[in-house]
């Protein structure tokens, strides 16, 4: 029986990390990205190595027009197994007052209604075939309140929120869902920081691979006793500690920390 596997924002770091172990399982892909040159290398790689079919699929995910080419794509196709929702959305500035609104309107899109969109559109099918498995990759941010993230924390926290209920929604139905809160991953999703920047940061031994978050995301899977996966001690020293922390002493270390 064929098995299909949609990851949205395959172009490199955990969107790709994905594809590849997906790939070497014998799952079919759909892969989206916007770098063609880039996604369309990886996509004949692992064609050429797995045997597999995979299709990929040009698409700005913040654009209706690409967004409905996507999801005529994932409901014509009967055997998806498999959704992982990993595109992202990375605005030139990240402070609210300092993002064009049409860049605020953009990441909602991205990471909110796209990712419901699709889970809207692949549940029927994994319905009827007892089995499915979705992945919403949101953030260790989705714990943490910052002024330097406003709309990017409010959007992960709403896929953490959204994932925890699906999966109760749908843990009788044979139907896996995970949400994935990674913490500082090398990546190219940090690649717009000025370089010095970049390599001072990414030097950090904090930060994990996506290749780690992957491995740890598709262990935590296999357990399916709870929804939120987190990978790194750290990452789940700080999500376990930030709800019992009194508010106010909260948000003075966060501001502290941000530097207001």
């Amino acid at each position: 029986m064929t098995k299909t596997a949609v990851i949205t924002g395959a172009t490199s770091g955990i969107g790709a990390a994905y594809a590849k172990r997906l790939a070497a399982d014998g799952y079919d892909l759909i892969l989206t990205g916007r770098r063609q040159e880039i996604i369309q290398k990886l996509a004949d790689e692992l064609a050429d190595k797995h045997k597999i079919k995979v299709k990929v699929l040009i698409v700005e995910l913040s654009d209706d027009n690409d967004i409905q080419k996507l999801i005529d794509t994932v409901t014509s196709t009967d055997d998806m197994e498999v959704l992982i929702n990993n595109a992202g959305f990375d605005p030139d500035e990240k402070h609210f007052m300092g993002m064009e609104f049409r860049d605020v309107e953009r990441m909602i899109k991205v990471h909110q209604i796209v990712p419901v969109r699709l889970a809207y559109a692949v549940v029927p099918k994994m319905e009827k075939r007892r089995k499915g498995t979705i992945i919403n990759v949101s953030s260790a941010g989705a714990f943490l309140p910052s002024p330097n993230i406003v709309i990017y924390g409010a959007t992960k926290s709403f896929l953490k929120m959204f994932s925890e209920s699906l999966y109760m929604d749908l843990r009788e139905k044979g139907i896996k869902v995970q949400v994935l809160c990674p913490g500082l991953t090398r990546t190219d999703f940090h690649r717009g920081l000025p370089e010095e920047r970049y390599q001072k940061i990414s030097s950090d031994f904090h930060w994990m691979t996506a290749d780690q978050v992957v491995d740890y995301s598709l262990k935590c899977l296999k357990k399916n006793n709870q929804p939120i996966c987190i990978p790194g001690m750290r990452n789940r020293l700080y999500s376990a500690l930030i709800p019992v922390l009194p508010k106010a002493i909260y948000y003075r270390i966060a501001l502290k920390k941000a530097g207001a």
